[in-house]
């Protein structure tokens, strides 16, 4: 059966197709949010988020309650996090604001070093955290250079086209593909390391 090109609900993922069009829908729904003129638009009310380090972040306190035990570990029963338990944590994060929880990341740290070390949600928390502040990073220096100049580490400055790279990175096909199944901690920050790039 043909995977649609866009899954609105976490519940329907059942495969990394799934997801990409899972994450396809999220994209298009924060483009929505983000260019709705009214905050009481039903798109609008749906994100927290208007950046991608706001996402990260709100992402991050998602992280933050699977740790503590207040949020229901998602589709960790079976001891992998899973397509489906990755598409419930960010439609969780999508609604939860950033917070003003403790950085966990070295703010000086190199967002690619640290996405080798992931193993654990605490780790892909500090990943987050150090991918928000590189975002950061990139998005001032963007503004301190000419137009004439090389662009910045991250391909993607609107939360819309890169969650849109996003989508079409996991849909697409290469050997480092395969690093991608099953679906765990550390394969979700190879995933995010490709959409920061990803054009």
């Amino acid at each position: 059966m043909p995977v649609p090109r866009s899954i609105d609900s976490w519940q329907q993922v059942e495969s990394r197709q799934g997801f990409a069009a899972h994450l396809w829908f999220l994209a298009r729904d924060s483009e929505r949010a983000c260019l709705a003129p009214d905050s009481r638009a039903p798109a609008a009310r749906r994100w927290a988020h208007r950046s991608i380090d706001s996402f990260l972040r709100g992402w991050g306190r998602v992280l933050d309650g699977l740790a503590d035990g207040t949020e229901p570990p998602y589709g960790e029963t079976t001891g992998q996090l899973g397509w489906q338990g990755l598409a419930r944590q960010l439609d969780t994060a999508r609604a939860t604001p950033p917070g003003s929880g403790p950085v966990l990341a070295d703010p000086a740290a190199d967002s690619d070093s640290i996405s080798d070390e992931v193993t654990t949600a605490t780790e892909l928390r500090r990943y987050l955290d150090a991918l928000a502040a590189d975002f950061l990073r990139d998005e001032r220096e963007q503004r301190t250079l000419s137009a004439l100049t090389a662009r910045g580490g991250w391909a993607h400055h609107a939360l819309p086209s890169w969650l849109g790279a996003w989508s079409a990175w996991v849909a697409a096909e290469s050997p480092l593909h395969a690093e991608l199944e099953p679906v765990t901690w550390r394969s979700v920050a190879l995933q995010l390391s490709a959409a920061r790039v990803y054009e």
